[in-house]
């Protein structure tokens, strides 16, 4: 006969049993799941560093002065820095952990974008309202294209065919023709344009100082709609949004409010604020895991990052970075 005591044992080690099993499912499932490495610049550390998905770093890398717009190169293990200071763009390979290449005569290097089918590499030369085209491979400069005052964020369309240019201070998107380079439009927008982002035929320009951001046709140029934000205890005037990132699998777009010290989620199709996410101080720059369940933002005045569970919408925690982060790539 089993007394009670023994019942009482064996559904105890039972219990045991379980819920160590669901611990290590659990964690092989997370470690699999959500294994990254991610590439940050610290634009006044001079440094770049790596952090893995537990927000850990794992490695620094002095690399130049005042480095800031970032993108991905063409291998999986470059990435393309502006170095506004130094007056260069480099390539700075991730797994050697050493610069592969650099371009010169870069007169303030602000942001950059590539397009990958014909090695064009753009970038914004802030102080000299313009911005460039190089041939990453052999370094030379294809052509020069006029803008506003202080260029910032710059795209390239896929198909090689429109290169647009936000100018913060003249509040307009230049539209340059992709093979003559010619200006072929210009765009009037809310006050200080910084990040562009294409979706489809859309072009979504976040407006620092009008609290939002403006969606456009990339074709026709005219205005579709636009995103206001305004959570509950801020004024206008603080709500600076800048990065834009989409994660079109859950119909979702996520806005850096800057100043705000948020992040705001946009259902893209609705085009209307679902949650603000509190983070640190001046939300600046995002990236998302390859599995798309966790947004990192870079807080640019606390000189800190935020890991973001997209599954709940709440923060998991943040961490040290260097002297105001800036921007982000994530790799698998």
């Amino acid at each position: 006969m089993v007394t009670d005591n023994q019942l009482l044992g064996f559904n105890s080690n039972r219990q045991l049993v379980a819920c160590l099993v669901a611990i290590v499912f659990s964690t092989t499932a997370l470690t699999s799941a959500s294994a990254f490495e991610a590439v940050l610049t610290n634009e006044r550390s001079g440094s770049v560093i790596h952090i893995d998905e537990n927000g850990s770093t794992t490695h620094l890398t002095p690399i130049c002065e005042r480095p800031r717009g970032m993108v991905r190169g063409p291998l999986d293990t470059q990435v393309i820095i502006a170095c506004s200071d130094d007056h260069k763009l480099v390539v700075y390979n991730r797994a050697t952990r050493t610069i592969d290449s650099e371009i010169l005569a870069v007169p303030g290097a602000m942001n950059v974008a590539l397009h990958v089918a014909t090695n064009r590499l753009l970038v914004t030369n802030e102080g000299n309202a313009s911005a460039s085209v190089f041939d990453l491979l052999s370094g030379q400069l294809i052509a020069e294209l006029p803008t506003g005052l202080e260029p910032d964020g710059i795209v390239i369309t896929d198909d090689g065919s429109y290169i647009f240019v936000a100018s913060e201070n003249a509040g307009l998107v230049h539209v340059f023709d992709g093979a003559s380079y010619e200006e072929k439009d210009v765009i009037r927008t809310n006050l200080r344009p910084r990040r562009i982002a294409l979706l489809k035929d859309e072009l979504w320009v976040s407006s620092e100082m009008g609290s939002r951001v403006e969606i456009f046709d990339i074709l026709t140029r005219k205005k579709r709609g636009e995103v206001i934000f305004a959570p509950k205890g801020f004024r206008p005037e603080q709500m600076t949004p800048v990065d834009i990132l989409f994660n079109e699998s859950a119909n979702e777009a996520y806005v850096a409010l800057g100043s705000a010290n948020h992040v705001a989620i946009v259902d893209i199709t609705k085009r209307e604020i679902t949650k603000y996410i509190l983070v640190g101080k001046r939300a600046w720059g995002l990236g998302l895991s390859p599995d798309k369940q966790t947004l990192i933002v870079l807080n640019g005045l606390s000189d800190d990052f935020t890991l973001i569970d997209l599954e709940t919408k709440r923060p998991k925690l943040t961490k040290r970075a260097g002297l105001i982060p800036h921007s982000i790539e994530v790799f698998e």
